[in-house]
């Protein structure tokens, strides 16, 4: 069983809410959860790392959408994006997620969200594009 943290500055509760839907399946045992620094941390053996790494990968992809203004006001563009997750993207991230996991001891919620998953948010930002020019060019906006 590797030992891990996961912190945060912004989501303490979406933080909190994954560690016990993770510990109740058995996917990590919790040590400590408590502030710490300037944030809240969750430090755990984990127990299932495949079955860990989807489930942080699904909380990494809805935070990833929630700091998008776009998709933050729009449920109907938000359903749209989770449509990213059943391509080839999630099996992208996630092979990027596993890989850092399995080299590092720690990750940063917002850290990770803002550097490693910029190719995920760029194709947020595309989608969004994309539809807008759609709009447009319907609306007979050239």
């Amino acid at each position: 069983m590797k030992r891990f943290t996961l912190y945060t500055t912004k989501y303490e509760a979406i933080l909190r809410d994954f560690a016990v839907k993770a510990a109740a399946a058995d996917i990590i045992y919790i040590n400590k959860t408590g502030r710490e620094k300037n944030g809240f941390e969750v430090g755990f053996a984990m127990v299932q790392r495949e079955a860990f790494c989807e489930l942080l990968l699904r909380l990494l992809m809805d935070i990833a959408e929630s700091e998008n203004p776009v998709y933050k006001h729009s449920a109907k563009l938000r359903k749209m994006a989770r449509d990213l997750r059943y391509a080839s993207t999630f099996a992208h991230e996630l092979r990027l997620l596993k890989e850092f996991v399995s080299n590092g001891k720690e990750l940063n919620i917002e850290g990770y969200v803002t550097f490693r998953m910029g190719e995920f948010r760029e194709k947020l930002d595309l989608m969004i594009y994309s539809l807008v020019k759609k709009i447009k060019f319907s609306n007979g906006d050239w």
